[in-house]
């Protein structure tokens, strides 16, 4: 609650005390739930049972200076609760309306809480007349929309059970299908239902006779649910067209961006496309950055070692990469520890494909390979542009190793992910690839090797039931990271400069304190952060260890 809704609910309680709504014993009550609890002012009187909930919302509108109205189906704006989202609507207790002058209205539970109604001016770019309801008429309304909003989507595969056999050169009937109001709320849907979940991904995967929707939540796939095969051509055709693909290629794989609101909130979703034998398999990947902070203890670093990682993004030169599997976390890593460089006064460049985090104060270029724009062109370009930092997104090949090396040796600090099981085994993967040990020794300050394990619920424990509202009875709530981190000492500098074995490199990183990702995962499970089985779902072996 902000302090001006803090001080409008107690200039509410003077009105309701004057007007002999309330006790001024009650009116503190009201104050007390509001504050302790966060919920609005009309749930709060109506469940403590202080007002009845038609004669509060005329006091609220009175108060607030708007009128009532007496809400019907035919008054909602279909239009603007498909763009909202019908869930945001409802737990907002808003719904917006068509009056009879065909102006927009919208129709509030709550007039003295303004941040809801803010969200979706700013979304929508339109203001709007406020008027006043009883929550419960707004909720059964929108319940009702929802119900016949769903019956459609049920029922839309036999509205177009030819679609799965138009013929290809057939584009415009596709784009007819694709944008019919039917797959248009099923493609919202389920964007929308992927966000609210937490989801990183979004697997639409086609079979014989139905379309399964799956979403990766917190790194394990779960199924959202089953559509009719008769969906696909307008499914698949409605995200070519959000990813401004062609949607008459079926048979080469295509890749994509698409921007979306869900609740107020622009959503970047990168899109993959591939050809399988029951059709196009797509995944969605969510690049929903304001639910992630960019800070380091926030991912999980302990305090002594986010001090070790803020200096390393202080050095002037040399090379710093952060190494695991996708999905791991790298590149959220990496731009934590360039959130900590003063961009006002070193110059800071990030080559990415795709660019996943927008950030103000940093030059940020997109690689596009099929316009000869890929890393190592790219990269040479950026050394023209005066750089005191890189981010290269990825260390792919050989030729873009030797450019960072090549960079950092000019006194840039050059930050890049590589995938490989340990911080150890990075060395090996360079050398492998033809970069000589005398270069990686010369360069590399630190490799940081990262994976990321599903936190405990802390709501309920070890009592893990299906009416847990955080977990949902699954046990785990968020993520969080075990991580080693192998800082190239002067043992390390001397085992990579003789093209050591990993074994060599993590001999000569014990002598000085290193953690080993494995150490690390088991102090986590000793915390109580994590367990065993997580542990050995990730890091397959070391729950016996």
């Amino acid at each position: 609650m902000t302090t001006n809704d803090h001080r409008e609910i107690k200039a509410f309680g003077e009105y309701l005390k004057e007007n002999s709504v309330l006790s001024q014993s009650d009116c503190s009550r009201m104050i007390a739930a509001s504050s302790s609890t966060g919920q609005s002012i009309d749930t709060v009187l109506v469940e403590l049972g202080l007002v009845r909930e038609e004669d509060l919302a005329r006091h609220l509108a009175v108060y607030s200076g708007i009128r009532m109205h007496r809400l019907s189906r035919p008054d909602l704006s279909d239009d603007l609760i498909e763009r909202i989202g019908v869930g945001f609507l409802t737990n907002a207790g808003i719904v917006p309306i068509t009056r009879n002058d065909d102006n927009i209205a919208l129709v509030v539970a709550d007039p003295l809480s303004a941040g809801d109604v803010g969200m979706i001016s700013y979304l929508l770019d339109m203001q709007f007349d406020l008027f006043c309801a009883p929550r419960s008429h707004i909720t059964e309304l929108l319940g009702q929309w929802n119900a016949e909003h769903n019956a459609e989507l049920a029922d839309v595969s036999s509205q177009y059970e030819h679609s799965a056999e138009l013929e290809l050169q057939d584009v415009n009937r596709l784009k007819d299908v694709a944008n019919e109001a039917p797959v248009i709320r099923l493609v919202n849907d389920v964007i929308q239902r992927a966000v609210d979940r937490n989801a990183t991904d979004i697997h639409i995967e086609p079979s014989a006779d139905s379309v399964s929707i799956r979403f990766r939540c917190d790194g394990v796939l779960i199924l959202d649910h089953r559509a009719s095969q008769k969906l696909h051509a307008g499914l698949s055709t409605r995200l070519k067209i959000l990813a401004h693909l062609n949607i008459a290629e079926t048979r080469m794989p295509q890749d994509g961006r698409m921007r979306v609101a869900v609740r107020g909130q622009e959503i970047d979703l990168r899109v993959s496309v591939l050809p399988s034998v029951h059709g196009e398999t797509f995944v969605l990947r969510i690049l929903d950055r304001s639910t992630v902070p960019l800070k380091l203890d926030s991912l999980g670093y302990g305090s002594a070692d986010v001090q070790r990682i803020k200096r390393l993004s202080q050095l002037r030169d040399g090379i710093v990469l952060v190494t695991g599997p996708t999905g791991s976390g790298k590149t959220t890593t990496l731009y934590s520890m360039i959130n900590e460089i003063d961009s006002d006064r070193i110059k800071v460049f990030t080559v990415e494909d795709p660019v996943e985090y927008r950030i103000d104060g940093i030059t940020q270029v997109q690689v596009n390979s099929t316009i000869g724009l890929d890393f190592s062109t790219t990269l040479r370009t950026v050394l023209r542009q005066d750089p005191d930092v890189i981010l290269v997104g990825e260390i792919r090949d050989a030729e873009t190793a030797r450019i960072a090396i090549r960079a950092a040796l000019t006194g840039h600090l050059v930050f890049s992910t590589l995938h490989t099981n340990s911080a150890a085994a990075a060395f090996s993967r360079l050398i492998d690839m033809g970069i000589e040990g005398y270069l990686l020794a010369g360069t590399v300050r630190a490799i940081i090797g990262q994976r990321l394990l599903r936190r405990r619920c802390g709501s309920c424990a070890d009592n893990t039931t299906d009416s847990c509202e955080r977990c949902g009875g699954g046990g785990y709530q968020g993520r969080l990271a075990t991580y080693e981190i192998l800082e190239v000492s002067r043992g390390v500098h001397h085992a990579v400069n003789q093209s050591a074995t990993e074994t060599d490199v993590l001999d000569a990183a014990q002598t000085t304190g290193f953690v080993s990702l494995k150490d690390h995962a088991r102090g986590l499970v000793a915390s109580g952060l994590t367990d065993k089985a997580e542990v050995e779902r990730v890091l397959s072996g070391l729950g016996d260890a």
